[in-house]
């Protein structure tokens, strides 16, 4: 059976130590994202700095706010490995439950699941939030769990672990992308499919 708790806790010391040794290396570290696969198999971090951010665009450009929320564009990027083993463990125990044999879609069983991860996410982001502050107020954080959360769910996370003098900008730049693509995960995932391995893969190395 997974073990929700302690996956909470080592998503909450695993985002500690990878941006810790980000910051030293990096003193405009400005965003931090928790980033999750949708079929649960894969969870990391991305983050970017501002001065990446100055060599993707200018501040006054049309698209500086997509690239300053895009996790897609950033610099940073790195796989929990021992947690996304666990992830995909799970997945491999309990094959049998999770896919509906008749439909070969997720069954309801994997969607408890799904949803059980997320929450723990969200939980682990709100602790991290009070770890941040006392040293990093200053950097903001997201959830990203690609081809899953709409863009009402990104927002509604954001506001709940982030300074609202942000909020506003933030929430500007999610109803810029309904205005532009039919589906908010088209907008957040449309580039992103192969950005983060699986435990097995090479598919990008982590920074």
């Amino acid at each position: 059976m997974f073990n929700y708790e302690k996956f909470e806790n080592d998503i909450v010391q695993s985002m500690q130590i990878i941006l810790e040794r980000w910051i030293k290396e990096n003193n405009d570290l400005y965003i931090f994202s928790l980033d999750c696969v949708g079929q649960m198999d894969s969870i990391g971090a991305i983050a970017n700095t501002f001065h990446y951010l100055k060599e993707q665009t200018e501040q006054d450009s049309e698209d500086y706010l997509y690239y300053k929320y895009c996790e897609e564009e950033w610099d940073l990027f790195h796989t929990f490995e021992d947690i996304s083993v666990d992830m995909c463990k799970e997945l491999e125990d309990n094959s049998d439950i999770f896919i509906n044999s008749e439909t070969h879609k997720y069954s309801d069983v994997f969607e408890e699941h799904r949803c059980k991860i997320i929450e723990c996410c969200g939980n682990a982001l709100i602790r991290f939030r009070k770890i941040l502050n006392l040293n990093h107020p200053h950097i903001l954080l997201t959830l990203n769990i690609r081809e899953y959360l709409d863009g009402e769910d990104r927002m509604e996370i954001f506001a709940k672990i982030n300074n609202q003098n942000m909020v506003k900008e933030y929430f500007e730049q999610v109803e810029r992308a309904k205005k532009i693509y039919n589906n908010i995960d088209d907008y957040y995932s449309n580039n992103i499919e192969n950005l983060m391995p699986t435990p097995n893969s090479e598919i990008r190395k982590s920074r």
